[in-house]
């Protein structure tokens, strides 16, 4: 994936998972919702696919940036499942004020004993001001986004079986249902209801 000058910041974590569980979790927009508290997402798991999440303005004010929340959008250059994905032209849109960026996004995901390492890694060309505290804010964010990610993961168990995710689990159970064959009343009753009716 490429690299780039400026100021970046990158976080790793482990989660007891396959890679693909925690890779898809990126691109699922219940699980988006939940782990990143996104309120919209369009998130597209191939090259030149859009990448986009938006979130709720935050109340707190900053004397830099504004208000915080708005959107993050960009387009996805590389995408290999179960392993990588690459997010180039990426730009954050404050509620109020000017977008920053371009940035890149790199979020890659690795084997280690029975879990996943998945490593995010944030990065801008710029190093003014303006990006140093918008770098600052969210290398406290990825942490607690990673630990809210892993929680998710695994107490759902959800991109692999559905269990615990209401919009899998869902189609889980929609599935089933479609595949159910009801099982015919035995031959034995219906005959004895039919002798007590003569």
């Amino acid at each position: 994936m490429a690299r780039h000058n400026g100021i970046s910041v990158e976080h790793s974590h482990l989660i007891t998972a396959t890679p693909s569980c925690v890779l898809d979790a990126f691109f699922d927009s219940g699980a988006l919702a939940t782990w990143w508290h996104t309120t919209q997402s369009v998130t597209v798991p191939e090259p030149l696919g859009v990448y986009a999440v938006e979130w709720e303005p935050t109340v707190y004010h900053d004397e830099l940036l504004g208000q915080l929340g708005g959107s993050f959008h960009g387009t996805v250059m590389e995408y290999r499942p179960s392993f990588e994905f690459f997010v180039a032209d990426a730009y954050w849109l404050p509620p109020q004020g000017n977008p920053l960026g371009p940035m890149a996004l790199e979020v890659t995901c690795v084997v280690e004993g029975p879990a996943t390492r998945v490593t995010v890694r944030q990065s801008g060309r710029e190093n003014g001001t303006r990006w140093k505290k918008y770098f600052s804010l969210i290398d406290h964010g990825w942490l607690s986004a990673l630990q809210a990610l892993s929680t998710y993961i695994e107490k759902s168990s959800v991109l692999n079986t559905g269990d615990g995710d209401p919009h899998i689990a869902s189609r889980e159970s929609e599935k089933k249902t479609m595949l159910r064959i009801p099982e015919p009343k035995p031959a034995v009753a219906k005959s004895r209801r039919l002798k007590k009716t003569s």
